[in-house]
């Protein structure tokens, strides 16, 4: 019954990192399978959040804390751009000592020639990491749903919960089951 296609992404992520959304066409439907879900799974109900149509809420109850992305995101920018500056600096470093005569003898521009771009593409992938394209096709169904005045629910997962396990509890009840990183 159920249109679900397991993201792969998932298999290698912690499930504490794990959110599944299904689609269920009226709110009973949705209840029932809130339900069935907690009385066959480890999952709590205060995990399962039900989303209605015309909720104006509904961006915040699926991405959850916002300033915890935020600080993610400052932090993973922080991290990556150091390591960028440092590959730089130790590839300059070994361009100066042990590389050709040009690098030797140039070490100033050696060193901006490569910090540069190390600094850079540190933030680059940062920001490539920030983007979270999985997170897109969850936002998406759960907005097509709400337009379509269907019910959405969205269940965070917890350490040692079974992705499959509940993406397959939900898809006996839904014709749309997703999943993504959080």
């Amino acid at each position: 019954m159920s249109d679900s296609t397991p993201n792969f992404r998932t298999t290698f992520i912690p499930a504490e990192n794990v959110q599944i959304a299904s689609v269920y066409e009226t709110e009973r439907s949705a209840r029932q399978a809130i339900k069935h879900v907690v009385d066959s799974s480890s999952i709590d109900a205060e995990q399962v959040t039900l989303i209605e149509p015309g909720d104006s809420e509904f961006n915040r109850k699926l991405e959850g804390d916002s300033k915890a992305l935020g600080k993610m995101m400052w932090f993973s920018h922080l991290l990556l751009g150091a390591a960028g500056l440092a590959v730089g600096l130790i590839t300059a470093y070994l361009l100066v000592s042990i590389g050709p005569a040009l690098t030797q003898q140039n070490p100033t521009f050696t060193y901006i020639a490569l910090i540069s771009p190390g600094i850079f593409i540190g933030l680059f992938v940062a920001g490539l990491l920030s983007l979270r394209p999985d997170r897109t096709q969850i936002i998406e169904v759960v907005r097509q749903a709400l337009k379509a005045q269907h019910y959405a629910v969205v269940v965070n997962l917890r350490e040692g919960q079974s992705v499959a396990k509940i993406r397959d509890l939900f898809g006996h009840h839904s014709n749309k089951v997703v999943e993504s990183i959080q």
